[in-house]
């Protein structure tokens, strides 16, 4: 955990084309040295995430998620892909992520708006990360980390961020 929230925080993750960057020596060692780990753990860990983070991003902007019908359904399907974005990277608040995304929903179901899931995981993720107590003002997750990891566009985000009102802070603006 302590090596995955360094990597989501403090090293970019992602190359141009939103898609995850090569592992260097250089990124591993910075991580060694923040966290105190030995090598080989930071470089499994490391591994382990690109590669359940690439399957399941691949998943995600392939279209693939059915939808039940009916608010409870898709409520319900939210919150198991938040689950497991949840196991793949546990860098967030989980119970909170939850209470956002049934907020989420109702302002969405006001707004007679509906999002991809891919941006509704990272929306979530963005605005628990940023109303975080225990997080400073300079270790918020990387928004280019979050929208590669949920497999979000970058103007699907600020576009839904911008419709919905949700400043760069994450707080609801009226």
């Amino acid at each position: 955990e302590k090596v995955l929230n360094h990597f989501f925080r403090f090293e970019s993750f992602a190359n141009d084309t939103n898609e995850y960057k090569d592992l260097t020596p250089l990124l591993v060692d910075n991580i060694v040295k923040e966290t105190n780990l030995p090598d080989f753990v930071v470089l499994n860990t490391i591994l382990e995430f690109i590669t359940e983070a690439s399957q399941f991003s691949r998943t995600l902007s392939l279209g693939l998620v059915s939808w039940g019908s009916g608010e409870k359904s898709v409520l319900r399907q939210a919150k198991f892909y938040l689950r497991k974005v949840h196991k793949i990277a546990p860098v967030f608040d989980y119970s909170r992520a939850i209470a956002n995304l049934e907020i989420l929903h109702k302002l969405l179901k006001k707004n007679f708006f509906w999002l991809r899931i891919t941006t509704q995981l990272a929306l979530i993720i963005f605005v628990t990360d940023r109303n975080d107590p225990s997080i400073t003002k300079n270790e918020f997750i990387l928004q280019k980390n979050l929208r590669t990891f949920c497999a979000c566009s970058a103007y699907a985000f600020h576009m839904a961020r911008k419709k919905l009102n949700i400043d760069k802070t994450g707080q609801i603006c009226t």
